[in-house]
């Protein structure tokens, strides 16, 4: 493994531990992303300067430079580009480009779980889209993007007289200008991580997911406290009739669901590493190395066949982030907590945008007991305090 040249495909700050890790392999570490000042620039071997969703640019640097290996970073336009590269080029860790296409567009997926009788909202699709199609669903209604993040461009609706306006916020948030109608339905949010070596968990994770400043956006999270134990098998049963259909057999599978404590429905499910540092809040809290995990079918490292969490620890992570747009100067905050860790993401003076399109910091609390974590977990925004310019 020494040696060994990789491209990191991506260049923000949740590339970082992927970067270091590879690292300790003792690879030579290449970046790719079309902003040179991003956090991971500065910390790899070489910078490659592309926009990395198009395909056809990373396909021609990686053959100009004859990586050894190729990863994805933590967002789907890398993972799909990845995957469409791998399967020009044979790189491992990968199940081909039409099956990273059906996890990674909303409604690609969505329309797999319809088919298959897995448990998803019901929902209607760009070129099904009319007042009458709509009508068939029950209200309220999530229009959303297929192919965005974060929440952008989604529009709760409670009747068909907007319909109109929540598509074009839709289509205008869409790179492809689609977007997909789908049920809302109602219940707590939660994501499933899970390594899988010859189609069978080695470890998974079950984290509780709170919206509290931006509705469809994930700004606090912890390992799951009040998450039943049937809950927990009929999802790892789901997601494994899923991965069989898929012939998905190895590596990290991601799942994002919603449950009302009897049922629950998928919302996606990805095969890339999710974003703003949730393989640190794993780390934090269980002591497996989420990270080096999810890099293992990349770089041909088999993953340990055991994967047992070497200790309890009561984290939280929480996205600091605003509803307006502000001249950032600083923040502070009044958690609860001996033990708080921040990633900034901003400097004094910058702008701040509102949620979803702008993020201030990534911090992780932790807390003496279980039932901290579960009262604090989701009001952690009501401890941070935001200064803007002006204030002082």
């Amino acid at each position: 493994m020494a040696n060994k040249r990789v491209l990191l495909v991506g260049s923000s700050y949740s590339a970082i531990p992927l970067l270091y890790h590879l690292k300790s392999y003792g690879c030579v570490v290449g970046v790719c992303g079309n902003l040179g000042d991003d956090r991971a620039v500065a910390h790899a071997d070489s910078y490659h300067p592309l926009d990395y969703s198009k395909k056809e640019e990373l396909l021609e640097v990686v053959k100009q430079e004859k990586f050894d290996y190729l990863v994805p970073s933590c967002n789907d336009f890398s993972y799909l580009a990845c995957a469409w590269v791998a399967d020009q080029l044979g790189y491992p860790g990968y199940d081909g480009y039409e099956t990273a296409a059906l996890l990674h567009t909303k409604a690609a997926f969505r329309s797999f779980a319809l088919k298959k009788g897995l448990p998803a909202p019901k929902a209607v699709f760009s070129d099904e889209v009319s007042k009458d199609a709509v009508s068939g669903l029950r209200f309220p209604v999530l229009v959303k993007p297929i192919d965005s993040f974060s929440g952008r461009g989604m529009t709760k609706l409670y009747g068909k007289n907007e319909l109109a306006q929540a598509v074009n916020h839709a289509i205008e948030n869409s790179r492809t200008r689609q977007y997909l109608v789908e049920e809302h339905v109602e219940g707590s949010l939660h994501s499933h991580s899970a390594f899988f070596a010859n189609g069978k968990v080695l470890a998974d994770f079950f984290v509780d997911e709170y919206c509290t400043v931006y509705p469809y956006e994930v700004n606090s999270s912890c390992l799951s406290i009040g998450l039943s134990e049937n809950i927990r098998n009929q999802v790892r049963q789901v997601i494994c009739e899923a991965l069989s259909l898929l012939r998905i057999r190895n590596g990290l599978v991601h799942t994002q669901f919603i449950t009302d404590g009897d049922q629950f429905w998928l919302i996606e499910m990805m095969r890339r590493a999710p974003g703003d540092l949730y393989g640190k809040l794993i780390e934090l809290s269980t002591g497996v190395s989420y990270h080096k995990h999810y890099l293992s079918s990349f770089i041909d490292v088999p993953l340990p066949a055991k994967m047992e969490a070497p200790q309890n620890k009561f984290f939280s992570r929480h996205t600091l982030s605003a509803d307006r747009t502000m001249d950032f100067a600083s923040f502070s905050y009044t958690i609860p907590s001996n033990n708080v860790f921040i990633v900034s993401l901003k400097i004094s003076g910058e702008t701040l945008r509102p949620a979803p399109y702008d993020k201030l910091a990534i911090l992780f609390a932790e807390f003496g007991s279980r039932d901290d974590l579960s009262k604090y977990t989701p009001m952690l925004d009501q401890y941070v305090h935001i200064q803007t310019s002006g204030s002082f």
